[in-house]
């Protein structure tokens, strides 16, 4: 298990070595290089190929730091950058093809905190996005808000931070990756449904498809981790249309698939 000794005032470096890093690129082979060397430096990365689907990752990821390419087919990347600085919970880092002072000028006056221009060298955004992380860490009211990385859920407790599940007993619940990435998601909207498209690109890194079983297989594993026989409850349950709703008080389980 791994000793992440977090502290929730002096100590910033553990959280600040794997950032959250929303990538907004509608170049897709430019997005998979970028996302490939950050997952191998230690980031979490979420990839949104227009400006609408950034702004929907924005609310269901919570990254710490979003990287945005002024040239997207559906918004104008100015008025992005804009939108993401009033929302004050993230860096901002605009990485672009265009190299013209003004753009830059431009893009840090409207709340920018770094301007990287392409062709990228990958050592220097990823130092650029930990250095921006660390200005950026805990300002802003809505990061204030954010709720606090230890959730207890039916007589599990589930720690964020320290990626860990224990049972009412202590003992730990083994899950895998993929597993604790559905499950993490499923408890950041707690109470509220997630659909089966947003824990395909938490979990699996990638587009869900009708077709597609695998979230449901990831699910049903996760049910069978987390059971709790004795109370015959299910934690996560299915809602028609939406996906899968995490609930903290559920009731008797029932077959909804």
């Amino acid at each position: 298990m791994h000793d992440h000794r977090t502290s929730m005032t002096a100590e910033p470096s553990p959280p600040l070595l794997m950032p959250r890093v929303l990538l907004i690129e509608d170049n897709a082979a430019v997005a998979e290089t970028i996302r490939r060397f950050l997952e191998r430096s230690g980031m979490r990365t979420a990839w949104a190929p227009t400006g609408a689907r950034g702004m929907e990752l924005k609310k269901s990821f919570s990254p710490d730091v979003v990287l945005v390419d002024l040239e997207l087919p559906d918004t104008n990347g100015v008025s992005l950058i804009g939108w993401l600085s009033q929302e004050q919970d993230c860096g901002i880092i605009v990485v672009s093809g265009r190299a013209e002072e003004t753009e830059r000028v431009v893009g840090l006056e409207l709340g920018a905190d770094d301007y990287i221009a392409k062709p990228v060298q990958m050592r220097e955004m990823v130092a650029r996005i930990r250095a921006v992380h660390r200005r950026t860490h805990g300002r802003g009211p809505a990061r204030a808000a954010r709720p606090s990385s230890v959730h207890q859920v039916g007589p599990f407790r589930i720690d964020l931070q320290r990626r860990s599940v224990t049972d009412a007993e202590d003992r730990p619940v083994v899950l895998t990756g993929a597993e604790f990435a559905a499950l993490q998601t499923l408890v950041e909207a707690i109470g509220e449904p997630v659909s089966r498209e947003r824990l395909s690109e938490a979990a699996l890194r990638r587009p869900w498809r009708p077709e597609d079983r695998s979230i449901d297989q990831l699910i049903f594993s996760l049910r069978r981790k987390l059971a709790d026989d004795d109370r015959g409850q299910r934690l996560i349950q299915s809602v028609r249309g939406a996906g899968y709703v995490l609930v903290s008080d559920p009731g008797p389980a029932c077959a909804d698939g």
